[in-house]
């Protein structure tokens, strides 16, 4: 006997972090208004942080890419960075699978100091503000009370039903719009929970060869 649901082969979608596919609402206007700007600030070291999934990697990325800025890793030397070049570091604040900081407080401290005495200039994001990262060093904390900071939100209404038509479209998937209205009016205002309920559909859909209808997504929406 054949089975009547089939498991979806686990594809991966690529991700575009060209900053044309950006998505440009209220929700992160301050942070593009300000990366857009960072080269004329004072401030030599900067953070954008929001919630995750909010677009932080796609924004620092596509930004950097057209500025020229360069990569920081947690395995590169700080010494070796030269004046007046801009550099960025993608989620400051990860940790590994034991919880330990990539980018420990000397190492962080040592950022700081170095890029402000060279004259160069560094970007960061993290999921939360530099007086929430869990930092113990006493001087590290204090200069991260001084990093100039740029908030990306949680996604309005506008901005969450356009993030559902985009990621749709990156499954090439078509979805009606009362589909899409359904969507937005159940799910929470979150980047993570769009995208996740974007999966279970894409998944469902798949498994069960149905289209995307109301009945579908009601079946995979939180209850």
């Amino acid at each position: 006997m054949s089975n009547t649901h089939q498991i979806p082969l686990n594809l991966s979608h690529p991700v575009s972090f060209d900053l044309s596919d950006f998505i440009v609402s209220a929700s992160n206007d301050d942070a593009v208004r300000f990366l857009n700007s960072f080269k004329d600030t004072g401030s030599h070291f900067s953070a954008v942080f929001g919630p995750p999934g909010s677009g932080k990697s796609h924004l620092l990325n596509g930004w950097a890419r057209e500025q020229g800025a360069v990569a920081i890793g947690p395995v590169s030397d700080v010494s070796a960075l030269v004046t007046g070049q801009v550099y960025f570091v993608d989620d400051i604040n990860q940790r590994d699978k034991d919880g330990v900081f990539s980018y420990p407080d000397d190492y962080l401290f040592h950022l700081y100091n170095w890029t402000k005495e060279i004259g160069a200039k560094v970007v960061v994001t993290a999921d939360e503000a530099p007086s929430r990262w869990g930092r113990v060093l006493p001087d590290l904390i204090s200069r991260l009370g001084t990093v100039q900071v740029a908030t990306i939100e949680e996604p309005d209404d506008e901005l969450l039903l356009v993030l559902l038509v985009k990621l749709f479209s990156d499954r090439q998937l078509q979805v009606n719009i009362n589909v899409l209205n359904y969507i937005v009016t159940r799910i929470e205002r979150s980047f993570a929970v769009a995208r996740s309920c974007v999966d279970r559909i894409d998944e469902k859909a798949l498994a069960e060869k149905r289209k995307i209808t109301k009945a579908l997504v009601r079946d995979c929406l939180p209850r």
